[in-house]
């Protein structure tokens, strides 16, 4: 297991060994009670306007549009670092960027501040929206940080600073105990910057969880919530999925729960995957206490196993148009079957396989089975849709419309499950799907490539030695209960 971990250093570690100088961000919550933050950004060195500040629309695994340039207040722009001068700064007509500057000048700073109060107001999703609460600030990286087009690929030095006597954690680098008002870290490029989170206040409990993959439990909760019990459950979670994975390509995880009285009008039942952590904003009903029943608890497992699936599929083994991630509006992705599909059934792999067998083989055929219920009982023009017409529209309807994505994530279910079983009964057991999911993540994380929709059969067969396009061909086509109907 050793060897494993090194490998994942190894393989993860020159992103931060870049000669590059940095873009340097720094994020001041000044005071508690605040309700906006203040976001600075200096250059590795002064660039030629006019140059263009670009806010995020969207994000890895959201599949929607979330204006978060609306937020934004009082940009500046200077030619250099404490430079009384200002330049022009221009919102463009209808995209999130700002135009800074004009020919003959130099950009080499930029200020602005994001009003999360009015963010959390507007943002109807829970798991989309930063908040300040009383005791405590969650802010999403990609709610509160843009970047100068053409610098998103450079290294990134972070710098935080809050009330003095607040611990704040990073999920870039996080440290229990937290320090308190100051915290650095450092990140790859933008999109790492970007899916992190920035944690902070009294009101944050926090928890460290030894493993191989060491896990941190950040929670605000506006309920009473038993944090040994949510413990145990998020540690079994990821100790499940690595063990399906085998191989540990992150350093550190970090639960990012909120249990939240829920705004008039909010709706908080959804969680987020992020490269190194997981948000999960929920409403007070959710908490898990010693009274909580087992199928209740085990529902919070399965929560936890599939979002921590993610940071193997899709985060480090993914199609065209995942990554790298166009950041100001959703891009459109043929293989959101695969991200959310083959992801849940990894999850539903990673529990099943921690049970004896008799109850793991019930496990599964029960999860198979209701998401069969979803493919059998949806719309007839959703049935309709091949699975690249389905994953388009998933791109941008995935939440939105939740048939979309529920039937996305139930039809790759369903074909990697029917996939598990072939190489299974083909290689008598020596192979299985888990072997062809490992192999095309150390293939990703190895090039950096995406695979093309068509490659995918021949990435299963490379690994196992088994065919599968038959099947592949067929579920991407109809859905078996759509062929011949209607």
């Amino acid at each position: 297991m050793k060897t494993l971990l090194a490998l994942a250093v190894a393989l993860v570690a020159p992103a931060f060994q870049s000669n590059q100088p940095p873009v340097a961000y720094r994020l001041d919550y000044p005071a508690a009670g605040a309700t906006l933050v203040h976001v600075h950004v200096q250059l590795p060195a002064p660039i030629d306007a006019p140059a263009s500040f670009v806010m995020p629309r969207g994000y890895p695994g959201g599949y929607s549009i979330v204006l978060y340039d609306r937020f934004v207040q009082n940009l500046q722009a200077r030619p250099a670092s404490a430079s009384a001068e200002t330049l022009s700064v221009t919102r463009d007509d209808y995209g999130p960027r700002w135009t800074i500057g004009a020919k003959g000048q130099r950009v080499a700073e930029i200020d602005y501040d994001v009003d999360i109060a009015r963010m959390e107001r507007e943002v109807l999703s829970g798991v989309e929206a930063s908040k300040i609460r009383d005791g405590y600030a969650g802010l999403l990286g990609y709610s509160v940080f843009g970047y100068v087009d053409g610098q998103e690929r450079a290294p990134v030095q972070l710098t935080v600073n809050a009330p003095a006597s607040w611990p704040v954690l990073s999920t870039l680098a996080p440290a229990v105990p937290a320090p308190l008002g100051h915290i650095t870290a450092r990140a790859p490029h933008f999109d790492d910057l970007a899916d992190a989170q920035i944690l902070m206040g009294p009101a944050l409990q926090l928890r460290r969880l030894n493993g191989l993959i060491p896990l941190v439990l950040a929670v605000y909760a506006e309920a009473p919530e038993d944090l040994a019990i949510e413990g145990q459950l998020a540690r079994t979670a990821l100790d499940r999925v690595q063990a399906y994975f085998v191989d540990a390509p992150l350093t550190h995880y970090t639960v990012h729960l909120e249990l939240l009285k829920p705004l008039p009008g909010h709706d908080y039942g959804f969680s987020q995957e992020h490269n190194d952590s997981g948000t999960f904003s929920l409403d007070t009903t959710r908490a898990i206490t010693a009274a909580t029943p087992a199928d209740a608890r085990a529902t919070t497992l399965f929560n936890y196993a599939h979002h921590m699936a993610h940071s193997w599929v899709p985060k480090r083994a993914f199609g065209v148009g995942y990554s790298p991630f166009t950041w100001e509006m959703p891009p459109i992705i043929d293989t959101i079957w695969f991200n959310e599909g083959f992801g849940r059934y990894a999850a539903i792999a990673a529990v099943a396989g921690g049970m004896p067998a008799a109850e793991a083989a019930a496990c599964r055929a029960r999860m198979l089975a209701t998401l069969q219920k979803i493919v059998d009982t949806a719309p007839p023009f959703i049935r309709r849709m091949p699975m690249l017409v389905l994953s388009r529209e998933a791109s941008f309807m995935y939440s939105v419309d939740f048939r979309i994505g529920r039937n996305v994530f139930s039809r790759g279910s369903l074909m990697a499950a029917e996939m598990d079983d072939r190489i299974i009964a083909e290689t008598k057991g020596a192979k299985s799907l888990r072997d062809a999911l490992r192999s095309i993540v150390a293939q990703t994380m190895r090039t950096g490539q995406p695979f093309e929709v068509e490659q995918f059969p021949d990435l299963i067969r490379a690994a196992t030695g088994v065919d599968v396009r038959e099947i592949f061909d067929r579920w991407m086509r109809l859905t078996r209960q759509a062929e011949g109907s209607e």
